[in-house]
């Protein structure tokens, strides 16, 4: 079991363990652009089976799309499942996508050679490329 999920009044437990449970499942799974399965998936698609399969939440778009269509949250006001986004210097689109999931850390399908992980929002590459945070 991940184990980050503890005192959050935000979500129920049973969201919390929905979300442990699915975290446990996808780490380490391959990166795709334009995936959408366990074989290979990308960022925004990611997102969108996290919010489907924790919070039963059909949400849609590209990394572009889930910025505009999020309310702007300021960082130190992040709460677990709050959309955390980046400037991607990488990806052909420029953006890059991922679910706070508490403890300044946050959950997404990295790159090729990462696949889906769990990074911190105080690495350099992060703290370079942070564009901003947004909440449903």
């Amino acid at each position: 079991m991940f184990g980050l999920f503890f005192g959050i009044k935000s979500y129920s437990q049973t969201q919390n363990q929905k979300l442990n449970h699915f975290m446990n499942e996808w780490l380490g799974l391959p990166y795709k652009l334009g995936g959408s399965t366990k074989s290979g998936i990308d960022c925004s698609n990611f997102v969108i089976r996290l919010y489907k399969d924790v919070f039963d939440m059909n949400i849609t778009g590209t990394c572009y799309k889930l910025w505009n269509n999020t309310n702007r949250i300021v960082l130190d006001s992040l709460h677990i499942g709050d959309l955390v986004f980046f400037n991607s210097p990488v990806s052909p689109s420029g953006w890059h996508v991922g679910v706070y999931i508490g403890d300044n850390q946050f959950i997404h399908a990295a790159n090729k050679m990462a696949g889906v992980k769990v990074s911190s929002l105080n690495e350099l590459f992060y703290k370079k490329h942070y564009k901003g945070a947004g909440r449903f």
